[in-house]
């Protein structure tokens, strides 16, 4: 269906048009506010409010992007305000240690190594503060160009700036958290680790 059509009969109170929407952009959704907190729970919880948000603003929506891209501010812009309240209330979040589950899919008998499995969770850990030290708007460039793999002609239509200032923040916002990654696996890893241009 047209997304035009569709948010328009979101618009006027379809609940079908809405769980139709609802269904095409949950993950994405999920996984940008995950990305964005560190926190499942959280990353729901937000999720819940961008697409009330989206239902309550669907007559806004004009049509000069594509809809994924008004849904992608949206809910930028709610986890992002999310992450603020938290800090705001001096509450930390955690950093997530995944690295136990991407040790499991390797091959033995580099996965069957401990010192394996310490460097990778070390580097892990190093990647999830490195992240959580940018500022708000640095993370997000840095989430939606390489978790989500969104261009910076995208990422510019979300923030409604032009190409070229996208592609500079990309660039300052990686510049950051390879200057931060680099300081952490040092300290971490008790060597020099050189992080290379991606």
């Amino acid at each position: 269906m047209d997304e035009q059509k569709l948010i328009q009969q979101v618009s006027e109170g379809d609940q079908d048009a809405f769980r139709e929407i609802v269904r095409a952009n949950r993950d994405m959704v999920i996984n940008v506010c995950y990305n964005l907190l560190n926190d499942r729970e959280q990353a729901e919880e937000v999720a819940q409010d961008v697409f009330l948000s989206i239902f309550k603003r669907a007559g806004k929506f004009k049509g000069k992007s594509r809809l994924s891209t008004w849904i992608y501010r949206v809910a930028v812009n709610s986890a992002i305000s999310a992450r603020r309240r938290k800090r705001l209330l001096k509450t930390r979040v955690d950093i997530r240690q995944e690295a136990a589950a991407d040790v499991a899919s390797l091959k033995a008998p580099l996965a069957d190594s401990p010192d394996f499995r310490l460097e990778a969770a070390e580097i892990r850990a190093a990647i999830h503060k490195a992240l959580d030290s940018l500022p708000e708007k640095q993370r997000a460039f840095i989430i939606l160009h390489k978790m989500e793999g969104l261009s910076a002609r995208e990422i510019a239509q979300i923030f409604r700036i032009s190409v070229s200032s996208s592609e500079a923040r990309i660039h300052r916002a990686k510049r950051n958290l390879r200057k931060e990654l680099t300081r952490l696996l040092s300290l971490s890893l008790g060597k020099n680790t050189f992080i290379t241009e991606p």
